[in-house]
């Protein structure tokens, strides 16, 4: 296989690990506010409230285009580096989740220092970044040469 082809697939395979990851980063919070919703009032209709065909597609979009701001020099430093730990991908995830609802205006309701919700954000971009580690970022670097030590 060229090194063309070989570059062009890796291309392809971090640009579904993100897509994952971003569909991941909108999916969970939605989930977990369900979940709890559920629990506390024993009403799990909001699953069905949620605006699955016009909201959706608008948060996929910004969340994609915003998050990718973020993420996307964390993504190339993997690649460079050959970062394939889980860890790095679950932190990045994390930090790029809160600061997407710390500096994106209108993101989650605005802003407020709250723990709870810098806690769901966090959860939300962990579960993001693993994602990503299980599409893509498992085989970070993997096209870069290996120097002999």
């Amino acid at each position: 296989m060229s090194r063309l082809v070989a570059g062009l697939k890796r291309i392809a395979m971090i640009a579904v690990g993100y897509v994952a990851a971003v569909l991941t980063s909108i999916l969970v919070p939605v989930l977990l506010i369900a979940l709890l919703a559920g629990i506390e009032d024993d009403n799990w209709s909001m699953v069905f409230a949620f605006d699955w065909l016009g909201s959706f597609p608008l948060a996929v979009l910004t969340v994609a285009v915003c998050a990718l701001l973020i993420v996307g020099p964390a993504i190339f430093l993997a690649e460079r580096l050959c970062l394939r730990g889980w860890f790095y991908f679950a932190v990045t995830g994390a930090i790029t989740s809160i600061a997407f609802g710390v500096f994106i205006p209108g993101s989650a309701g605005g802003f407020v220092f709250n723990p709870g919700f810098l806690g769901f954000l966090a959860t939300a971009g962990t579960a993001a970044g693993s994602v990503y580690w299980l599409v893509a970022g498992r085989k970070s670097g993997h096209l870069m040469p290996r120097s002999p030590r």
